[in-house]
């Protein structure tokens, strides 16, 4: 088992200060990482992950079956949570462990915890895909609620208008009471 220490900067002055940087001490002293295992690589926050070259090239080739990459975070992996993934995802199925390094609170994740962000990362995906599908449906189908209107409400208006009450108009017209009922009231005679 190797391990692999990958660090992104900002600039190249923030690149040669961190080898100085205590964290960088203790993480090399304490893996025993020699210093062809170390990659430092200066990112362009606007710049997609595919543009991290040091990155794709330590995981595809450097890294092997069995090896652990070590990260101060996994905002290091890319720039959103699919990025992120992506590259999980990756060393998952070809059997690099990634381990995150947290110098002042100790935490070490466990596959629990890596699985559990996964998954909570995955049903927001999810959440959000099925929103917007069903906002989709609503506007390709048609309208939700009740049909609009009858086939006997302008007739059920103009027997209202002669006088005749709301039982002789559903007997007149041959519909039920409440179909009578329901158009009585609505519309511009009250």
């Amino acid at each position: 088992m190797v391990f692999h220490f990958y660090l992104n900067c900002a600039d190249t002055e923030a690149a040669s200060n961190i080898k100085q940087h205590v964290t960088f001490k203790e993480i090399c002293k304490e893996f025993s990482i020699p210093p062809d295992n170390v990659v430092i690589e200066i990112v362009n926050e606007q710049q997609p992950v595919s543009h991290q070259r040091l990155l794709h090239e330590l995981v595809n080739h450097k890294a092997n079956k069995g090896d652990t990459i070590i990260l101060t975070g996994l905002s290091s992996l890319g720039r959103n949570v699919e990025d992120i993934l992506d590259i999980l995802f990756f060393c998952f199925k070809k059997d690099i462990n990634i381990y995150c390094y947290h110098p002042h609170t100790r935490i070490e994740p466990s596959s629990e915890s890596c699985m559990s962000f996964l998954i909570s990362v995955q049903t927001g995906v999810d959440i959000q895909n099925i929103k917007s599908s069903r906002s989709k449906h609503r506007r390709i189908k048609k309208p939700l609620g009740r049909k609009e209107g009858s086939h006997h409400k302008l007739s059920i208006y103009t027997l209202k208008l002669k006088g005749y009450k709301q039982s002789e108009v559903a007997r007149e017209l041959g519909v039920s009471i409440s179909t009578v009922k329901r158009h009585w009231s609505n519309g511009i005679i009250g």
